[in-house]
Order: structure tokens, then C-alpha cells, then sequence
């Protein structure tokens, strides 16, 4: 035995009781003659009682201490492993037994060579004591040896006490897992290779770029299959535009044209996903949107989250236009919008070889007309629509409207604004064939001026 091992015995002699690590006492004839706390689950284990003979595989080791005067050994119980340093003193006629749980190193020394997966020990300095074969390409990146300092990236990780945290190393991609030894006062790090994951991870995120999020989630949940199917489904559908649009691209570079249309495209379609519309798709400054599918929360709520998404849209024009503004543009932001709901056809359309998730029908065709129809900075909807929302949003008639291939026209309105207690809106506008009107609340000084006029209007129809 080395003088630093006897060092430490002569020091757990004397303070047996405040030992954090089993000690325990023998006689020459196999009596148990003291145990402090730490050894009470190895005495429990093996039943020992104290001035009672102990037995075993416990005895045996004491037999063979008595002949060497000192014995080392390992036993398991359950699921730790303990080291004993055995000490006959034949003054006293007793067998000092010293453990130490040895369980952590056990595992560490295991098979740490043979790990597929990178494994690297490091002080609690972060001095690198030990790293096997599949650490080599982590080590050589880092530029570092044995006994030489961590990064710093990697070492506040660790002092940081993160669990787990993931690092770009060279070419690769390394999820790692922090173990703290605290018996050995180490750190162990377990590396996984996850550039594979990564990468597909990138290639999905571009693929995302392409879908709408209800879409895509559906499609990798597998509750969407990747075939040519459809079905028939109650939909809201939403269309806007940019009035004038064409003209402004015509006086805009590219740059700055594709800047504008990008941070409106963006806002929009923040907006829709925030409200749980499905982004159909882009036709220039056109935008297709519909809710019922692939997720749906009812044909009512539906029809008023699709209004209620576009009165939102409508109010971020403001700041939108605000940027126009700043770049020049003289021409206004001004955006028409389109909503009605109907049966549609929804669902996987085209070929055995590409795809495109789109509802289709005369359902589709109406929003599409009722947003070329809408006056500037207007939201026009259709009966069906009003129908299901009047009641949590103000409307007011605008027209009725004569749609091919329908043996009756269609009533339109004008979306105002969410119902409340009070006048949301200060305009009023109708219109029908050979009538007009248009009120403005806020410029009218004597509204019983404007109730006898009506009335004298009236009375001339009548006539």
C-alpha cells in the first residue's frame, strides 16, 4: 500500500462517524463490532446485527485480511459497487474495513474506448484528462490535447450545468449530454452525431417555406397522405389585392419593388396564420386564403375568423403605407378584399409527381370576383358570409351581384367593423341600380337637416 493510502486510512480512523464513506468494524472472530451511517445499507444487506457473527462472502474477505494484514476488495449491492480497503491492527484484535462507492467509475470505465459515440472527460477546471476513439475528430477541431483547457463555448456550457446543449464542431453537428461526477470531481460528456438530422432539418425548414404551417403539420403528422385526394368541405375563402398594383411596378427597380411586396406579403401572412387561415397561395401581390381545412373550428367561426383577419389586415395597412410613403412611392397602398363562404372541393390536385394543396369551385370564383368588385380599402363579403357573422360584426348592404351559372343573384356587404355597444364607423355607403348614398357622420352639423332631406327624397320618388 502506498503512503498516500495509508495517509488516508490513518485519517479515516479518526473520524469513522463524520466519514462520509462506509467504515466499518470487525473483530478477529467475525463479531460486527461498529458500522457508521454510511454503511448501513451494505449491513442491512447482508442482515448483520452488531456483536453478532457476520458470514459469507463478507467473512471470507476477512479471513484473508487477517493472513496479508491488508486486503482489498470490491462487492456489489443492488446496483452500486463499493471498494474496501481491509486493515487487520492485531493490537486490537479488529479488521478495519474503509469504502468507497465506486459506482460512478464503474460505468465510466466500462466500455468507454469501445463507444461508437464520442465520450470526453474533462477536471472541474476544464482540463481534458481522457477521450476515446470516436472523440478523435471533435478533438482535433477544437485543436486541443490531453491536459490542455476546453474552449470556452463549450465550458460555460458546462459550468452553466446544462444537461444536454448541441454544437456545430467543424462539419458536424454533436449533441452532447453533461454528466457531473461528483465523487471524482469530473465532468463526462456524451457525444451524439447529429449532422444527419440537421441536415434534413434545414431541408425541411426550406420545404416549410413552401407550405402553410396547417398544411405542413398535417402533411408530417401523417394526418394529410401525399396523394392525389379531395373531398368536399364547408370553406371560407379570402382574396385581396393591391389596387393599381401593375402600375407600380412599373415605376419601382426590382430591389425595392421586391423589398415593398415582401414586408406586405409578410404582415399579411403573419396575420393569417395568427387568425388559423390556411395560406393557399400567392399571385403576385394577390393573396388566396381559406379556413375549414385542414383544420376547421365550424363553419361559423370559421366565416368570423376569416372577417376578423381581415379588419386586422386592414388596420396594419396603416403602418404598411407609412413605409410606402418612406420610399417614395406617391401612389397609395390601397388593398380590396374578398370573402364568401360555400362547398368547395379541397384537397391534393395534379399529377402522380407534383402536388398542390388548393380548394377549388365556384366557391372559390365568388371571393375571387367579390375582391374585384370591393372599393378601395373595403372588405366585401357575400350573403352566406354575413349570414353566419352579422351577429359579431357590423355590416352594412352594398349590392347585389349577378354570377353566371346561378339562377339568383347574390347580396353583398360591406364589412364595418366588430359590434359593440357603440357606432363603430362614421360612413355609411349603399348603392344599387339607379341609387346611391354615402354619409359621413363626422362632417354633418345638423343631422335633422339631413333626416328631412332624406324624407323630401322620398316623398319626390313617391310621386
Amino acid at each position: 500500500m502506498n503512503n498516500d493510502a495509508k495517509n488516508l486510512i490513518n485519517i479515516l480512523k479518526k473520524f469513522p462517524d463524520k466519514n462520509p464513506n462506509p467504515v466499518i468494524q470487525i473483530s478477529n472472530l467475525s463479531i460486527l463490532e461498529y458500522f457508521n451511517n454510511p454503511s448501513k445499507q451494505i449491513i442491512e444487506f447482508y442482515g448483520f446485527k452488531i456483536n453478532k457473527k457476520i458470514d459469507g462472502l463478507i467473512e471470507e474477505h476477512i479471513k484473508k485480511t487477517m493472513i496479508s494484514n491488508e486486503h482489498n476488495f470490491e462487492i456489489t449491492i443492488k446496483t452500486q459497487t463499493f471498494y474496501f480497503s481491509a486493515i487487520y491492527t492485531k493490537e486490537l484484535k479488529s479488521i478495519n474495513l474503509y469504502g468507497t462507492n465506486i459506482t460512478a467509475k464503474k460505468v465510466i470505465d466500462k466500455f468507454p474506448d469501445s463507444n461508437p459515440n464520442p465520450v470526453i472527460r474533462v477536471d472541474s477546471n476544464g482540463i481534458l484528462n481522457y477521450y476515446n476513439n470516436a472523440s478523435r475528430y471533435i478533438i482535433k477541431q477544437l485543436g486541443i490535447g490531453l491536459n490542455k483547457k476546453l474552449p470556452k463555448k463549450i465550458f460555460n456550457k458546462i459550468s452553466n450545468q446544462k444537461e444536454k446543449f448541441e454544437l456545430e464542431i467543424g462539419e458536424k453537428y454533436y449533441l452532447f449530454h453533461f454528466v457531473k461526477i461528483h465523487e471524482f470531481n469530473f465532468h463526462l460528456l456524451y457525444g451524439t452525431d447529429i449532422t444527419d438530422t440537421k441536415d434534413k432539418e434545414r431541408i425541411l425548414n426550406k420545404l416549410s417555406k413552401y407550405f402553410s404551417p396547417q398544411v405542413y403539420n398535417s402533411i408530417f403528422s401523417g394526418t394529410l397522405d401525399v396523394t392525389i385526394n379531395t373531398s368536399r368541405k364547408n370553406l371560407t375563402v379570402f382574396f385581396s389585392d393591391i389596387k393599381g398594383f401593375t402600375t407600380i411596378t412599373e415605376k419601382l427597380e426590382p430591389e425595392i419593388l421586391t423589398r415593398l411586396i415582401t414586408s406586405y406579403l409578410t404582415k399579411m401572412t403573419d396575420i393569417a396564420i395568427e387568425c388559423g387561415g390556411t395560406v393557399d397561395k400567392y399571385i403576385g401581390d394577390a393573396i388566396m386564403i381559406f379556413f375549414g381545412d385542414p383544420d376547421t373550428k365550424g363553419v361559423k367561426e370559421d366565416a368570423t375568423l376569416c372577417v376578423m383577419m381581415a379588419l386586422k389586415m386592414k388596420k396594419a395597412l396603416k403602418e404598411l403605407r407609412k413605409n410606402w410613403e418612406l420610399a417614395g412611392i406617391s401612389e397609395a397602398l390601397d388593398v380590396r378584399m374578398g370573402i364568401h363562404t360555400d362547398m368547395c372541393t379541397v384537397g391534393n390536385f395534379g399529377s402522380l409527381d407534383r402536388l398542390d394543396y388548393t380548394a377549388l369551385g365556384n366557391g372559390v370564383n365568388l371571393a375571387s370576383r367579390l375582391e374585384s368588385l370591393a372599393d378601395s380599402n373595403e372588405i366585401l363579403i357575400s350573403e352566406n358570409t354575413y349570414n353566419l357573422i352579422k351577429k359579431e360584426i357590423k355590416c352594412n348592404y352594398f349590392d347585389s351581384l349577378t354570377v353566371r351559372g346561378r339562377a339568383h343573384s347574390i347580396k353583398t356587404f360591406h364589412v364595418i367593423g366588430i359590434n359593440s355597444d357603440k357606432k363603430s364607423f362614421s360612413k355609411i355607403k349603399t348603392s344599387t341600380d339607379g341609387f346611391k348614398l354615402e354619409i359621413d357622420n363626422s362632417k354633418i352639423k345638423d343631422l335633422d337637416n339631413v333626416i328631412q332631406i332624406l324624407k323630401d327624397s322620398i316623398k319626390e320618388l313617391n310621386k
